[in-house]
Parts: C-alpha cells; structure tokens; sequence
C-alpha cells in the first residue's frame, strides 16, 4: 500500500495530511511548531501519524513540504548577516529602489529597510553594458579586498549584484569563482543566476533575498532530509515553491527565494480546489497563520 505525506510548516502550528492512494482516505495531524529547530516538529509529527495509522517510513513514496519559514525569515529579520558586492557608482540601489511612493502626498511614509545595510555593500570596478560588451574589466583585487573586509565584518551570506548580468554573467561568475575558492565557507548569490531580470532593483533584491534566506533554510532542510533518511524514509522530498510547483531538496536549498510563498501558493490552490468541487469559479482566498495572513482571488478557478 502507497502513502504520501503532507505537511506544511507555519508560524505557530506544523499541519500534516497522510494520504492513503489505494483507499482514498486521508488523516491529518496537527502540532505546534519547534521554532529552535523546526524539523524536529516536522519529524516528531511525522512520526506521531503514521504510528497511529500504523504506517512504517518505508511506506511513504513522497513527501510534500510547504513553508512559510522563508517568508518568516524575512519579514522578522531572522537571516543571514549578509554582503553584498555592487558596480561601482551603484551602492544605493537597494535604498533609492523604484521611488515609488503607495501614497503621494504622505511625507511620513517608512519603507522597510533592505536586507543588507548599507555598510555591508562594497562597490567593485567593472562595467558590462546593457549590449552585454564589457566596456571595463572586472577588478579581481578589488572583488578579493573587498570580501575580505566583508568576511571581518561577520557575514555569512554574499550577494553579488553587478549592472546588466542577465545579458552578460561573465564577471558575476567570475566573482562568484573567486569568492568560493577564497571563502569557502560563505554562502554566494549571483543576480544573474538568481533572476535573469534586465532591471537592477528587480534582480538585485531577489538576489538579496536569496542569499540572506540560504543559510537558515539550506541548515533546515539538510536536517530535515538526514532525520527523515535515519527514520527509515527511502521516497522523494518536494519543497513547493512559490508558483505552486515543487523542487527538489537540492534546487531549495540553492533557490531559497523561490519558496517565498509557498505556504500562501498552498492555501490558494487548495480554495481553488474547494471552488472547482463547490462549483464556486471566483472566490476569495484567505489564510490565517500565526506570523502572517495571505489573501488571494481565484478567478474561473
């Protein structure tokens, strides 16, 4: 008999769904999340349901894993102590942003501050431009000086941001060559390889996000994985991602801010599903967590 396993990580409570393939059944489970650790509430809960079903590890083909530790991680400021590596002239990126402003005439509004401060950014000569030609080379020294200052600072985490690197990577891969034959132990994010976006703001806070998020969630998930191998698990691990989709352990753990949302993307495919058996094709999706509450519309299901 076949088995797969849900379970989906919130604020406050960690929620599991055995599904039963061959009688169509499902039984669910329900336990405060661990913080400290969050996969020790994911394996205890684990093995809490398949014991009252008297289910063995072996049994499960998959497991489908939907969190909202990353979207935590970033809206409580939980991650990484992160550097970021700029095209020289382009340090304040992060803080002018697109300068748009939800209400015009609010001369008090705060912006949230970006995820690496400002005096973890150190700008580097070179230029590529927006033909992909490079019209200056990449600084080596610069880049290796440059990260050295930033490792003595405590980071942890390095996001390497250069102009026009969805066109042409050459000088973010080299960068990004340097930083993980000098610094082994940093974790890197290359805007290029992270979201292959022509605007810089764009691709550059996704690059941040990913790179101040990776530590804490790369740390989970290899826990999680080596607990669930050592309890008998021998199946597939799926993280969902934001648009709904899943990867597998190693893109998660390299991709952290493709699971932005994903808790939210499960709550809203699931109204949509209720929609399709409630023949209901515009809803209003809401989910309430313990940290954060997702809204989503549903049109045509």
């Amino acid at each position: 008999m076949s088995y797969r396993l849900g379970v989906d990580i919130g604020g406050t409570f960690t929620d599991f769904a055995l599904f039963n393939e061959a009688r169509g059944e499902m039984y669910i489970h329900k336990q405060l999340t661990t913080p400290d650790d969050p996969s020790r509430a994911v394996l205890e809960g684990a093995k809490h349901l398949l014991a009252r079903k008297n289910v063995d590890m072996a049994e499960l083909e998959s497991v489908a894993h939907g969190t909202t530790l990353v979207t935590n991680a970033v809206i409580e400021r939980r991650g990484a102590c992160t550097g970021m590596l700029v095209s020289e002239g382009f340090r304040d990126v992060l803080d002018m942003a697109r300068e748009t402003r939800y209400d015009l005439f609010d001369l008090r509004l705060k912006f949230p501050e970006p995820l690496v401060p400002r005096n973890l950014r150190r700008e580097v000569a070179e230029r590529v431009t927006f033909e992909g030609a490079v019209e200056r080379a990449l600084d080596l020294d610069a880049v290796r000086a440059a990260i050295s200052e930033l490792v003595e600072q405590g980071i942890e985490a390095l996001a390497i941001c250069f102009l026009h690197s969805y066109i042409n990577s050459a000088h973010e891969d080299a960068a990004r060559a340097l930083a993980e034959r000098e610094f082994p132990n940093l974790y890197i994010s290359t805007s290029a390889d992270i979201f292959s976006n022509m605007r810089e703001y764009e691709r550059w806070t996704t690059a941040t996000v990913n790179a101040y998020t990776q530590p804490l969630f790369d740390r989970y998930l290899q826990r999680l994985a080596d607990g669930l191998a050592a309890d008998g698990f021998k199946g597939q691990l799926l993280v969902m991602t934001s648009s709904g989709g899943m990867l597998a352990p190693e893109a998660a753990r390299r991709y952290p801010v493709r699971v932005l949302e994903s808790g939210p993307a499960a709550g809203a495919l699931m109204s949509a599903f209720h929609g399709r058996a409630l023949e209901i094709p515009d809803l209003l999706s809401f989910d309430m967590g313990g940290t954060t509450a997702k809204g989503a519309l549903v049109n045509d299901y």
